[in-house]
């Protein structure tokens, strides 16, 4: 009796002693289970798939910067002009062009301006000269963020407003003689939008004026030397169509 006893007690022994060996080898690989080894070099391809993806995002996030906007304007107005007239001053037809950057509080304008009052005039004493202009000049516009985000109609017009300062040159003349000048370019101007706010491109109304002063007085000789015509100063107000985009 006493060695069955002992008998099954080895015997149970045995198959526990087999049971937690089997469980050893076998139990890490149940499930999916990956050793302790193997862990770092799973969790690496893991991180760096992380990485790209984030990267990726970040890159598709940032948006390139924006280029500032560009004006182009043309129209024709009147100048002011009293050189060559001997009962003072006198309106004459002049043609304006203007290209800028920037639409924001400053920018960056190139402005040419050309009267014509050759063959208008034929009075006693009216001998006026032409002129033709290329100026450079800075557009401030103290008023360009006030309230941006509200298109009310007047607001865009008062965030149009713009006063101009820079310098220029200038070429008077007539048929046979002819001098210049550089001058100091001034002006404001306002605009009148023609096309709903939020558009990419926009049509406006451009009234504007300018005064030229120059920084010397070119003389111009006729026949003889008492025929002289001093160049003086002008004003110019003119409107004009302008393309922002």
């Amino acid at each position: 009796m006493r060695r069955r006893r002992a008998h099954a007690r080895r015997y149970d022994l045995t198959r526990l002693g087999l049971t937690l060996a089997l469980a050893l080898c076998v139990g890490p690989r149940r499930a999916g289970a990956v050793p302790a080894g193997d862990v770092s070099a799973t969790a690496a391809p893991e991180a760096a798939d992380a990485t790209d993806d984030t990267a990726a995002t970040e890159i598709a996030a940032v948006e390139p910067p924006r280029r500032p906007r560009l004006t182009l304007a043309a129209g024709m107005g009147v100048t002011l002009d009293g050189s060559g007239f001997a009962d003072g001053t006198h309106a004459i037809p002049a043609f304006f062009a203007v290209g800028g950057f920037g639409d924001g509080l400053l920018g960056l304008d190139l402005g040419s301006f050309a009267s014509g009052a050759a063959g208008r005039f034929h009075g006693q004493g009216e001998d006026p000269v032409d002129r033709l202009a290329l100026d450079a000049f800075a557009a401030i516009r103290p008023l360009a963020r006030v309230a941006r985000g509200d298109n009310r109609y007047h607001l865009r017009v008062l965030r149009t407003f713009a006063e101009e300062l820079g310098l220029g040159l200038e070429r008077d003349g007539r048929m046979t003689v002819a001098g210049s000048r550089f001058e100091l370019h001034t002006g404001v101007r306002i605009e009148l939008p023609l096309t709903p706010a939020g558009q990419p491109s926009e049509l406006r109304l451009r009234l504007a004026v300018r005064r030229a002063v120059g920084l010397y007085t070119p003389k111009l000789y006729d026949t003889t030397t008492s025929d002289v015509t001093r160049v003086g100063n002008t004003t110019e107000a003119y409107a004009a169509l302008a393309v922002v985009f």
